[in-house]
């Protein structure tokens, strides 16, 4: 008999279905250790199991549980049948189709597989002197990237990889939507979705070259592009403003916004608007940032001298963008927002990022502004993210009361508040 026909009848043997657990467990042990020794339990093994096992270690097997010596099972009979020419280990690759190496052989072929992969991505890139930078942090970050390495064939991630590390050396030089972008650098307007994951490595490699923490929400998301000249959201996400100028090319005061401010007319400005700015300020002397239309609405009627930034209640980029700039003239910034934890987190962000002071948002204002509408424990646990000193009274009256205050309960206050000192 050939040497060919051989190994297949030995594999067509120990194919049997009686084998299948044991040898499974024989290459889970040998993975383990690196060589056939050690010890295998069988639990509740069937008749067939218990024949067939029987029959080729000559040994009656009875019982629940099934106690098998590897190297007996590999070694000694496997020396004593008809196949003893042939190497077990390639049998036990043949009939389980799959290879047959240790835990450290296997780890040793992957970092091989790994350093190629590299060497082939750098030379990818070995003409473009500025590829480096991103190559290394790619390379000294891989294990936040591993999951989609091992996703995907290392060919395809190869791919995707060239088009994400191209796209971060070819960033915009001046504002441009994300489906602009991915076209004009991969051809697909949609490769960097969200549903992408061409999408999540390229966010994640892109915070890594920042400095920063992978985005959490979407906001963080519009932030980080925003910072590296790519727009997304650009004409929803917007802020409401009123009595605010701006400054377009070479400094000059933009006609539009002043039009707006001298009419005593709000405005709302998207993303795609501001992006053209080249900073904010206000024609007052006092900016305060609101939470709600309605309160925003009763402020520049009653107090028109005043300059007023509406969040609508979520503190957006272009919100953050216009605020920001107009913080740094420094101007006198007040925030007033509802009582609940998702208004208070505003209003500590408000206040810790921006140097806003907050109005009528202590405890008193918050007695005059509470409703009958409980907060879960869910929502009062996001009051230990609150930092502000300013508002630590008013979230710990909050965790013992557990309802919800609004600021329209206390708008005629902030209103005479806000004439007193405009």
């Amino acid at each position: 008999m050939t040497k060919d026909k051989i190994f297949d009848e030995c594999v067509e043997y120990f194919s049997q279905p009686g084998f299948k657990r044991a040898l499974e467990l024989i290459h889970r042990k040998y993975r383990s250790l690196g060589r056939f020794s050690g010890k295998i339990i069988l639990e509740n093994p069937s008749e067939e199991e218990k024949e067939a096992l029987s029959r080729y270690l000559r040994r009656v097997l009875r019982g629940e549980k099934v106690v098998i010596d590897v190297k007996d099972f590999a070694v000694t009979k496997f020396q004593d049948t008809k196949f003893s020419r042939l190497d077990f280990k390639s049998i036990l690759s043949a009939v389980l189709r799959k290879e047959v190496i240790t835990k450290k052989e296997e780890k040793e072929l992957e970092n091989e597989k790994v350093l190629n992969f590299f060497e082939s991505l750098s030379a990818h890139f070995d003409k473009d002197e500025n590829a480096a930078v991103v190559l290394n942090a790619f390379k000294e970050n891989f294990k936040s990237f591993e999951s989609f390495y091992k996703k995907y064939s290392q060919k395809e991630f190869l791919e995707i990889m060239k088009k994400v590390i191209e796209a971060i050396l070819k960033k915009p030089q001046s504002p441009e939507t994300l489906a602009i972008f991915a076209t004009r650098v991969t051809g697909n307007p949609h490769f960097f979705d969200d549903e992408q994951d061409a999408g999540k490595i390229f966010l994640r490699l892109l915070s890594i070259i920042n400095g920063r923490e992978f985005p959490q929400n979407a906001e963080e998301k519009s932030e980080l592009l925003f910072d590296n000249n790519i727009l997304i959201d650009e004409l929803s996400n917007w802020c409401l403003l009123y009595n605010i100028g701006g400054y377009i090319e070479d400094g000059k005061e933009d006609e539009g916004l002043k039009y707006f401010s001298n009419q005593k007319k709000p405005i709302i400005l998207p993303l795609y608007t501001i992006k053209d700015y080249k900073g904010f300020f206000a024609y007052s002397n006092k900016l305060v940032v609101v939470e709600n239309p309605a309160v925003f609405s009763a402020i520049v009627q009653r107090v028109p001298a005043i300059s007023a930034v509406c969040t609508n209640g979520h503190l957006r980029l272009s919100s953050k963008i216009i605020i920001g700039s107009i913080a740094k003239t420094n101007i006198s910034l007040l925030y007033s927002g509802d009582f609940d934890p998702e208004g208070l987190l505003i209003a500590d962000r408000v206040i810790q990022n921006f140097g806003a002071r907050p109005l009528c948002m202590d405890e008193v204002h918050y007695f005059l502004a509470l409703s009958e509408n409980k907060i879960d424990e869910r929502r009062l646990e996001m009051l230990k993210n609150v930092k502000s000193a300013q508002l630590q009274s008013v979230c710990q009256k909050m965790k013992e009361l557990q309802l919800a205050g609004y600021q329209e309960r206390i708008v005629d206050r902030i209103v005479e508040k806000l004439k007193i000192c405009v």
